[in-house]
This record gives C-alpha cells, structure tokens and sequence, in this order.
C-alpha cells in the first residue's frame, strides 16, 4: 500500500527541514565552544565539558593526537620520553615528562600523555575551588609517583597496576599560597576548609580520570588519591 498523501508531505517537510538544520549546524560549528563537539579537536586551555572523559580517552588511545593537544598547552612545557620496556609487562608507552605547569608539582610528573593531560585540565579547575574553599591560590602538588612496576595493590600475583605503565598518579598534600595545606592523611573527611577542598578536589578528578580511589577505598589509600586514565570507571 502508498502511504497516505498526508504522509509522504510529512516526511518531505521533516527530510528538509532535517537538511536546513543539518546544513546551519555545518556552516555554524565554530560558534560551538571548545570541547562541545567530538570531531573537533581537544583544546586543553578551554575548560572540559560533557566530552571530558571521551576526550581523554581519544588522547591516552592516539599518541599523535595527544602530543598535539599538551604541546599547544599555553602554560605546559614537556619532554616525550622513548617508548621502552622495563620489566616484563612494566612498560614506557607515549610517556612525557611534564618540565613546567600551571602548578608545581614536587616531584615533577613524567606520566603517559593521557595522565598529563588529565592533569593540566585537572589543575586548572583546582584553581577556583581553592580560592572557593581555603580563600588562597594552589601553588604545588606533592605526589607519591607515577610509575612503580607492580600488581594492583602490591599483590604478588594478579592485574597490574597502572602504575607499571605511568599510567597513573598519587597525590598526598596540595599547598597553598598563604602556608596552608591539606594533606589527604591529615585532613580529608574533615569539617575544616581542608577537608571541604580535599572533598571538592576528590569530586573534580573523578570528572576527568577513569579512577580515582582516596581514603574511602581502602587503607592503602589512606594517604593519597589515586588517579589513572584506565579502561572502566570508578570514583571511591
């Protein structure tokens, strides 16, 4: 059977207007902001949107398209390091060594690209929330390492950690400008500003990295947050 006259008009009013619109989004997407559409690429000086953990996920997976994404950083200055086995499955793979950011990190952070480009967004979000909370900017980060080759947890036998392909960070203590600062052992879970910018900074990462584990995980992350761009999602 024909579809009714009705029908057909239907359709022929909604293909042309799909195609007007279609065409007006083509002839307009640079209004869009930056980071709003998938094809476009990742600008790291912008602030993430909805695409955040897609984004990262294409730059931790296209070593080409993440280069290009550190290297226009505005305030990220970085070394690549050579692609080189360690140990067994312990791996280098698309690692940078970042040699200056928006914060000092103490030590300074070699991590693979995608790691690094959490971490730059990562910063520059912590900016506001530190002002929000301790009324003081974040000047430095201690971190405990990136890369150790080991299985999760230390375990002697099982899945590997993240670590073994500086694939992930651990950060203890964010300093502040006036002297203040908030360790994760000392302060987190605590009703003090400390404890309220460590809760806002727990929040923020799990908006970019993969997985991110703190104190309320385990013990053995009494003292850190952990922070990797794996494969699966998890915020604890």
């Amino acid at each position: 059977m024909r579809p009714p006259g009705g029908f057909s008009l239907f359709l022929a009013v909604a293909m042309s207007l799909s195609l007007v619109t279609m065409g007006w989004f083509w002839a307009n997407q640079d209004a869009f902001a930056p980071n709003t559409l998938p094809w476009k690429p990742v600008m790291l000086d912008a602030p993430p949107r909805w695409l955040a953990h897609w984004q990262l996920y294409r730059l931790a997976n296209d070593a080409k398209l993440c280069s290009k994404a550190l290297t226009t950083a505005g305030q990220l200055r970085i070394t690549p390091l050579e692609n080189r086995r360690i140990k067994g499955e312990c791996a280098f793979r698309n690692v940078v060594r970042a040699d200056s950011s928006p914060i000092s990190f103490s030590p300074r952070v070699t991590a693979t690209c995608g790691v690094t480009a959490a971490l730059y967004w990562y910063q520059r979000q912590l900016a506001d929330t530190a002002q929000t909370h301790m009324d003081s900017a974040l000047v430095g980060i201690t971190q405990l390492g990136t890369y150790a080759c080991r299985n999760v947890n230390n375990l002697k036998e099982g899945r590997l950690s993240q670590h073994a392909t500086a694939n992930a960070i651990d950060i203890a203590v964010f300093h502040f400008a006036d002297g203040n600062s908030a360790s994760v052992l000392r302060d987190y879970g605590k009703p003090t500003p400390q404890g309220r910018f460590l809760d806002a900074a727990h929040d923020q990462a799990c908006g970019l990295f993969n997985v991110v584990l703190g104190p309320r995980y385990n013990r053995l992350h009494a003292d850190h947050f952990h922070m990797d761009t794996s494969g699966f999602l998890t915020c604890r």
